[in-house]
């Protein structure tokens, strides 16, 4: 306890008054709109609330806390951004973190979904706000924050994190492959890689189910429950988790009972099962090449939020960038999600691939320079399909070497876990708490135990492990205690 007052009565000595920070030049392109000392509270400690621009738009927020632990996390967005990820800043400064995040450089509430990136003669600035979505606005708001640091401490951070999902994992990837030497560690969560390769898979499931091809939301229970009955026990063990969704050989047209008379709630039409073929087979051209693939089994339960139902969110967004800037040319607002064509419309996607998909497989910077990545994703992602992103770590290990690329980068996939949380699976792990324990001590992530969280409580826990070792029942004691597995080849 001394030594942690100590520590943090150091910090307080050498910090510079936090107001003096509106009077210090970070470039001509940056602004700093205020800097605030906050008073400790029972939610949040005594800190320093830094707040501004960096041109044109991009907003930022760094808290440097009284009690500082010398370390740097950034944290990122998720959808199309436009806010910053204030609840994810408070988590790290209440660890002692100095915290940074972006908005990206587009207020939501006024640019709503990608309008923010079309060019008009009200938004000149639309390409650049592109490139500040894809990843300028994390990596100049890194730098900058940096900067900070050291101008309110008197010193640099020892060390720097980046804690990301869904967008905050492409974020992080970006990271990793434009700009290696601006973290040490990076925590990449069910990473939306292959961007354009989403989006047009949403396109493509909103196409399947138009007309009476709809499946009601109704049925989506019933399609779980099928889904579990057949896969389940797919890895040797029953226990309401399916493992690795390559395994099942669950085909809609074969498994689902089909309606002999009118449509019914215990049945599904031919129609329905057609359309659900198309979610599980992947994005097609008319020559039956796959584009995109397909929804691993597993999911179902969740899929109203995302691929079937009056989704309020996730279409209209996918049009949306479809709309605004991932179509070359941008064909603008009138566009329909229903006059994309699988077999023209591809190739249009490839400029903003370029500036959306990190998908560089080569890391031998980052790895020469010492940085850590631990990237992960549930295998029931009912948002970001998580096939692409092993397909990505399998190609960097194929490139650099198994051994070489285990020395900096390790992927976990979580059975049964949902889109950055939730599902079935054992889901709640402290991925960054393993990142500082490889890049600070070099003790490598060779199993983590994950826990399936009820109300709170832990009520099951399994060992994740290194991609491509899964966890193995060792035949005695509860299937629910992680201590009655091990990390083993499949």
């Amino acid at each position: 306890m001394k030594l942690l007052l100590f520590l943090a009565t150091a910090a307080l000595a050498i910090a510079g008054p936090c107001a003096d920070l509106t009077k210090k030049s970070f470039g001509k392109e940056v602004t700093i709109d205020s800097a605030t000392e906050v008073a400790a509270s029972d939610k949040l400690p005594a800190h320093c609330d830094v707040r501004g621009v960096i041109w044109p738009e991009a907003k930022f927020v760094v808290k440097l806390p009284a009690a500082w632990n010398d370390r740097f996390q950034m944290v990122g967005n998720g959808g199309t951004a436009g806010v910053i990820s204030m609840g994810q800043v408070d988590a790290a400064l209440r660890k002692g973190f100095a915290a940074a995040s972006t908005d990206t450089g587009h207020d939501a509430a006024k640019e709503p979904l990608a309008t923010f990136a079309y060019v008009t003669p009200e938004n000149p600035n639309g390409h650049r706000k592109l490139l500040d979505f894809a990843y300028l606005s994390v990596h100049n708001t890194a730098v900058l924050a940096k900067q900070i640091i050291k101008s309110h401490y008197g010193r640099a951070q020892k060390y720097s994190y980046w804690v990301g999902c869904s967008t905050g994992g492409r974020q992080g990837m970006q990271e990793a492959q434009r700009y290696p030497e601006d973290f040490d560690g990076l925590v990449i969560g069910a990473p939306g890689m292959f961007l354009t390769g989403n989006v047009m898979r949403r396109i493509w499931v909103g196409q399947a189910q138009m007309g009476d091809a709809a499946l009601p939301v109704e049925k989506l229970p019933l399609l779980n429950k099928l889904v579990y009955a057949k896969c389940d026990n797919s890895d040797g063990l029953a226990d309401g988790v399916i493992d690795d969704p390559r395994r099942c050989d669950f085909q809609p047209a074969r498994d689902l009972p089909k309606c002999k008379g009118s449509d019914n709630t215990d049945c599904f039409t031919a129609l329905q099962i057609a359309g659900i073929a198309k979610i599980y087979g992947g994005v097609r051209n008319s020559k039956g090449q796959v584009l995109f693939p397909g929804e691993p089994v597993g999911s179902e339960a969740v899929w109203a939020e995302n691929l079937v139902g009056p989704s309020k969110l996730v279409l209209p967004r996918a049009e949306s960038q479809m709309k605004f800037y991932a179509l070359d040319p941008p064909p603008g607002p009138d566009w329909s999600y229903k006059q994309f064509d699988f077999d023209k419309d591809p190739a249009r996607l490839a400029k903003a691939a370029k500036i959306m998909n990190p998908l560089n497989h080569d890391l031998a910077p980052l790895k020469k320079r010492g940085g850590k990545i631990i990237q992960w994703s549930g295998w029931a992602d009912q948002q970001v399909n998580p096939l692409p992103g092993i397909t990505y770590y399998e190609t960097v290990s194929k490139k650099m070497g198994d051994a070489t690329t285990r020395d900096f980068y390790r992927l976990f996939m979580v059975p049964g876990m949902f889109h950055c949380s939730g599902g079935p699976g054992c889901g709640s792990v402290d991925w960054l708490a393993a990142l500082m324990d490889w890049v600070e001590k070099g003790v490598a992530p060779n199993q983590l135990v994950g826990a399936h969280l009820e109300k709170g409580q832990p009520t099951r826990t399994r060992p994740l492990c290194p991609y491509p070792q899964v966890a193995k029942y060792r035949g005695t004691g509860s299937i629910d205690d992680a201590a009655n597995f091990e990390c083993r080849m499949p």
